[in-house]
């Protein structure tokens, strides 16, 4: 029986979702289900006559193609639908016309959506978007009048983690995400260690080098690390395929030395760089850093590009987002054959490495360190938390604020992480945005092109 709420206005359909987010953990390929559950409300005034109560879970993916597709090269864009699922709520199969009366008051109907984990992600590239919405309709019947249907809609998050699949937790042992390189050179032995393969879009992405020489007068004379993203627009339908390759120059932001502290302090039988030095190590040609004092041991924790020039590494082979990750060194030592010119050797190191949405820097990405999880306190109060959360170091972007304040952030903790942001904002230095790197003529002739707008090109709204 249908509770009547003496509302003001005609008709109010809503749809209330327990998470408006899905999380999709690992790979595409792993076989499992993840649930979808909400509630279709509507308050009406007056009896409605109605045919079926419908809700549809739907799927899209939308492209620009500005140098034109199709026949005539005349198409500037293209949607269509990826994935569709539907649910009746409610339909009047007693009725010999198929029809029922909602009576006045307030109807409710429970939904459930099961969706796979081959589902494709949430993509919010400049050309290219995927995004996912539910839509609650109701079929009203008029007689001879045609009537508007009820509609209500809410758009739904679709974000993949990096968590392991059930094969791989049921093995012996889990695969690390670390990438370790060695190599064994003339003059130096050389260990990279990428601590993490995956990382969110604005947050720390450290990078351990050492350097050993293996005789003297060896110098460092510079160090390059690049991250390039390689974007790939496919349309089987049409026969169109369009790439781009940008790269950036990573932002170093802190040096940590891995010498004991004594070696370098007390005795100062090892050099410890500044990060100045570092700086100018990663900035110039030549920056020549003796390593005849000891090895050349650091940690360098940079910051990847935010989310507004860096896309999330993408599992749609139609919009196929690729991340690698370049790392150079550039050595010196004396020339063998006595001339004057010294001999360069160079240490090259590429990688694919991960990039989630950043979305999920917070959850999936910044963990405390192990002096902050043992100090600690469950029962701490807001200002310590905030502060262990502003300890993260992480760029705050737009849509990373709007995720926590859809989800499940009331109206207090909002305003409070609204204010904590204005005064981050307000007091840290303004850097400029990561620039492209020199290394590769190409990058530097995509990002002087940038992709035009949707809005210089006619297109229409992507959401509908």
């Amino acid at each position: 029986m249908p509770v009547v709420a003496f509302l003001t206005g005609a008709k109010q359909l809503s749809i209330d979702l327990a998470e408006p987010v899905v999380i999709l953990r690992g790979s595409s390929v792993d076989n499992t289900t993840h649930v979808l559950e909400g509630e279709v409300n509507v308050v009406l005034t007056r009896p409605v006559l109605a045919s079926q109560v419908v809700i549809k879970f739907i799927g899209k993916s939308y492209m620009l193609w500005p140098e034109g597709i199709g026949p005539r090269g005349n198409k500037l864009y293209h949607e269509k639908k990826i994935h569709e699922q539907n649910l009746v709520l409610q339909a009047f199969f007693d009725s010999p016309r198929g029809e029922g009366l909602l009576s006045a008051g307030l109807h409710r109907w429970p939904f459930q959506f099961l969706l796979s984990n081959q589902l494709i992600e949430t993509i919010e590239d400049e050309m290219a978007k995927v995004f996912y919405y539910v839509q609650a309709t109701i079929h009203r019947v008029g007689g001879m009048v045609a009537v508007a249907k009820l509609r209500a809609r809410r758009d739904i998050l679709l974000l993949r983690t990096p968590h392991w699949s059930d094969a791989a937790l049921t093995a012996n042992s889990l695969p690390t995400t670390s990438i370790i390189s060695e190599r064994r050179l003339d003059i130096c032995d050389a260990t990279i260690c990428i601590e993490k393969s995956n990382g969110s879009s604005g947050t720390p992405f450290p990078i351990a080098i050492s350097l050993s020489p293996n005789m003297k007068h060896v110098f460092i004379e510079s160090i390059s690390v690049i991250l390039t993203e390689k974007r790939v627009y496919r349309l089987p339908e049409f026969q169109a395929r369009r790439m781009e390759l940008h790269g950036f120059k990573v932002t170093l932001s802190s040096v940590t030395s891995l010498v004991d502290p004594a070696l370098t302090s007390t005795h100062g039988l090892v050099s410890q760089l500044s990060l100045k030095e570092m700086r100018r190590a990663l900035g110039v040609k030549n920056a020549h850093i003796p390593l005849d004092i000891g090895p050349f041991q650091h940690r360098l924790n940079f910051t990847l590009p935010n989310c507004v020039h860096l896309n999330h590494t993408s599992t749609f082979s139609e919009i196929d987002i690729s991340h690698c990750l370049k790392i150079h060194i550039e050595l010196s030592s004396p020339a063998v054959d006595g001339s004057e010119n010294p001999k360069r050797t160079h240490i090259h190191l590429e990688t694919p490495i991960t990039v989630l949405d950043c979305r999920l820097k917070e959850d999936y990405n910044t963990l405390p360190t192990y002096e902050q999880a043992l100090l600690l306190d469950p029962v701490a109060e807001e200002k310590d938390l905030d502060g262990l959360n502003a300890s993260n170091g992480f760029f705050l972007c737009p849509c990373y604020l709007e995720y926590k304040k859809k989800r499940k952030c009331s109206r207090k903790d909002w305003l409070k992480l609204r204010d904590d942001v204005q005064k981050t904002s307000t007091s840290a230095t303004t850097t400029p945005p990561p620039s492209p790197s020199n290394e590769d003529q190409s990058f530097e002739d995509d990002l002087n092109n940038p992709p035009p707008t949707y809005a210089s090109i006619g297109a229409k709204s992507w959401y509908y």
